[in-house]
């Protein structure tokens, strides 16, 4: 949301990116919530235990997302 960003910050182009990228001690996936929350999700891998919670992002701070969508980590 424009408003939200710092007067001095207004001019300068908005790329903020995030990455988490898999390792041998952890993987990722996302799930966006029906209130478009977008839930970042980390468990060990091959494990089928449910992941933990890594972060939420509000519906309006997040723009794009590539990467897992699984459900079933939630």
């Amino acid at each position: 949301m424009p408003a939200t960003i710092p007067h001095h910050l207004r001019n300068q182009e908005a790329l903020r990116l995030i990455h988490y990228s898999d390792t041998e001690e952890a993987e990722y996936a996302f799930t966006i919530l029906t209130s478009g929350a977008l839930a970042v999700w980390r468990r060990r891998p091959g494990s089928d235990a449910a992941g933990e919670l890594e972060i939420i992002h509000g519906p309006t701070t997040w723009d794009t997302v590539q990467g897992t969508a699984d459900g079933e980590l939630t």
